[in-house]
């Protein structure tokens, strides 16, 4: 595959992110590759210890991911899902499986530039075995004219003993309607770091975001941190479930969103539960505008109060 292969507006985006656009070029750097576009595989690099195939279907894909016992990297995996075109319907089929004793990061990037009526679906599962550490980040870029549907479904099995951290950053560009659904089971001794940022633009923009953490297993933990802003008519729904149902489990549930512009919505609904009388689990909510204090700070330095909110939710949606 030579560079030229790909669309290049599918990939551009990475740069607002921060990421390189070459790390998910087959030939450029270490790491297994994916790129997809709509329906069609235009690039796989294959590397020792990961199992990486793609089927196509007449809507998307079906795609495979193994790491194999006790495989440990050091490159992440890269995974492309874009549409270069303005309309259709995607449909992705994500199948990862991190067996025992093993190590990986997986970066994943949704991007559908030209979107004006598009529509793409995801149902992704994930199998994380025993004693394992992994890094699951996801990118989205859904274009500048709020012209896209997105509905990702998500379960996520976390084994004994393991680290499984979830980064989902949908920042850049303008969102369109968006419905995320995630559900995380986690077992004895494991630990889950799930981190959702998302930014509603203007009023076209609607993002409804579900991620549920279940502690399944003795001792198993989790921080569910969920960060949105909302403006121009913008809506954001964050929805952060955690359930303690085994001894000694501890979860946390953070929700951070801020408001701005007249019709702009932010809701935020932490919900737990025990069911089990030796767990433990706790949220925290804050909605509204940013102090006086920090603007009057950064408008001190010469700036107007859009130019310092625009700072200061940048700062917010930042990664940790």
């Amino acid at each position: 595959m030579t560079d030229s292969d790909y669309p290049e507006e599918i990939l551009q985006s990475l740069e607002d992110y921060n990421i390189d656009i070459r790390d998910f070029l087959p030939g450029h750097g270490g790491g297994a590759k994916l790129l997809l576009d709509f329906n069609k595989i235009k690039g796989v690099e294959q590397i020792e210890g990961i199992i990486l195939k793609g089927r196509e279907i007449p809507n998307g894909i079906v795609a495979d991911v193994v790491i194999k016992e006790g495989t440990k990297l050091e490159e992440p995996v890269h995974l492309c899902f874009g549409v270069s075109k303005e309309t259709g319907i995607q449909e992705i089929f994500p199948r990862i499986i991190a067996e025992d004793n093993t190590e990986v990061k997986v970066q994943a990037h949704c991007s559908f530039p030209k979107a004006n009526g598009l529509i793409h679906k995801m149902f992704g599962h994930f199998y994380i075995g025993k004693n394992c550490n992994f890094n699951y980040s996801e990118t989205h870029y859904h274009g500048e004219n709020s012209g896209a549907l997105v509905a990702p479904v998500g379960y996520m099995y976390v084994g004994e003993n393991s680290v499984f951290e979830n980064n989902f950053n949908l920042t850049k560009g303008t969102p369109g309607k968006v419905k995320i659904m995630l559900d995380i089971y986690a077992m004895e001794n494991s630990v889950i770091r799930s981190n959702i940022r998302a930014f509603g633009k203007n009023i076209k923009d609607s993002v409804r975001i579900r991620d549920a953490i279940y502690l399944e297993g003795k001792n198993a933990r989790s921080v569910l941190k969920m960060k949105a802003a909302a403006r121009d008519g913008g809506e954001v729904l964050m929805y952060g479930i955690t359930e303690g149902n085994a001894p000694n489990c501890n979860g946390h549930v953070e929700c951070s969103e801020i408001v701005l512009g007249k019709g702009s919505i932010c809701r935020a609904r932490p919900f737990i539960r025990a069911t089990d009388p030796m767990s433990s689990v706790s949220h925290e909510a804050s909605l509204g505008r940013f102090p006086q204090k920090w603007l009057d700070e950064i408008m001190a330095k010469g700036l107007n109060e859009e130019e310092a909110t625009e700072i200061l939710i940048e700062a917010m949606l930042r990664e940790e």
